[in-house]
Order: structure tokens, then sequence, then C-alpha cells
């Protein structure tokens, strides 16, 4: 067994004594009375960014999807299989959430590999499925280029994954149900960035548009 696997089993070990032991009563709560998250986070797949750990939240608390670049996609209505869409729809109309935060980090693997137009990274042939799916970042990508030019490579991958936050933020205001939600009273939608070296998180002001620490 390799150590990566035994070090899964004995955190399980180690979980199960933490929820399922006699006196713990929150895993019974949750089978009987079902999930109730007030908030849904659309984080990256990047292994070093874990909502629930970041937040300190317990089971239950959060209905999180992980994606690469935390990414949302514009309303479509087409035959085909959306996974992000289907997230959305079920956390806005069956768990009626009342929060959905984009929660983007600093050192975004993929919005990097795409400023630096990595062509290895985005060779259709062998990463199809990639290189599609990031052009949900393009429209940041290219702002970058035009308006900070002048900018380091650092600052531009800044300012790109920043942008991408804001375009999908743009891109959920684009679902009806969202719309609807969000016209009742019902549901905020947030944009929040978390950097990595620090732990600090800033959030998006959509009307001031600026980034200010939480």
């Amino acid at each position: 067994m390799s150590q990566e696997i035994k070090k899964l089993i004995d955190g399980n070990k180690q979980f199960r004594k933490k929820f399922f032991s006699p006196e713990s009563t929150l895993f019974r709560e949750l089978v009987l009375h079902g999930q109730k998250p007030k908030t849904m986070i659309i984080a990256c797949s990047d292994s070093r960014v874990d909502p629930a750990m970041t937040f300190d939240c317990q089971p239950g608390e959060l209905f999180v999807l992980r994606n690469v670049a935390n990414l949302i996609p514009p309303y479509e209505d087409s035959d085909t299989y959306h996974s992000t869409s289907a997230a959305l729809e079920f956390a806005a109309d069956f768990l009626e959430v009342e929060h959905i935060i984009i929660f983007g980090h600093t050192q975004c693997g993929g919005i990097q590999a795409l400023l630096e137009s990595n062509t290895l990274f985005f060779d259709k042939k062998s990463h199809g499925f990639i290189t599609k799916w990031m052009e949900l970042a393009r429209p940041a990508r290219d702002r970058v280029t035009k308006e900070h030019v002048t900018a380091t490579l650092e600052e531009k991958i800044t300012l790109c994954e920043q942008y991408a936050l804001i375009n999908s933020l743009h891109n959920l205001y684009s679902f009806p149900l969202i719309q609807q939600r969000i016209q009742e009273g019902k549901l905020a939608i947030h944009a929040w960035y978390f950097d990595l070296e620090t732990g600090i998180i800033h959030t998006y002001d959509q009307q001031k548009n600026n980034w200010n620490p939480l």
C-alpha cells in the first residue's frame, strides 16, 4: 500500500473518531434533516484552496463547487452537459442558498498559463477540455494585455485572476434563475480573492469597482 493511500485511510479513521463517536451528533442531524447550507462557494480545484478549511466551516455549512480556475460560464440553453450550471441551479432552486461566492486565489496555474500563452498547456489536441474551458477567462486576459502593457508579469497575473473573477460574476448574472432570486431579495452574489501567502481575502465592490480586504 502506498504512503499516500495509507495517509488517506488513517485520516478517515481520525475523521470517524471525531464525527461518528457516540457523543457526536453532527452527521446524525445532517442525515436526519438533510443539508441546509446558506452559502455556495465556487472555488478552484487547486489543492491548496480548501473553502471549508479557509472559513473554518463544519460539514453541512457550505455547498461547494470546484473547477479549474473557479470559472462560471454564461447561461446557455442547450441540450448538453453543464456541470457548473447544474450545480448553480441546484444551489439556487433546491437548496435556496442566500449567498453565492466566487472564490478565486493568487498563483492560479490556469490563469498564469493563459496569460503566458503556454502552448503546451493549451494544445487542443492534447488538452482539448482545458483549452476549451479556459476560453471563459480570455476576456480577462485580453483586458490585461490591452490596459496594462507596462505592468510586470506578476502584476498582470494578479490582475488577470481578478478580472476573471469579475467576468465570472457577470456570467453569473446571465442566469435567469439567479437574476430572479436577486430581484426577490433572496440571494446575494460575491467575488472574493484569496491570497495564498497571507491568508487575506479581498472582496470585489461591485458599485465602486474595486477590491477591499474583508
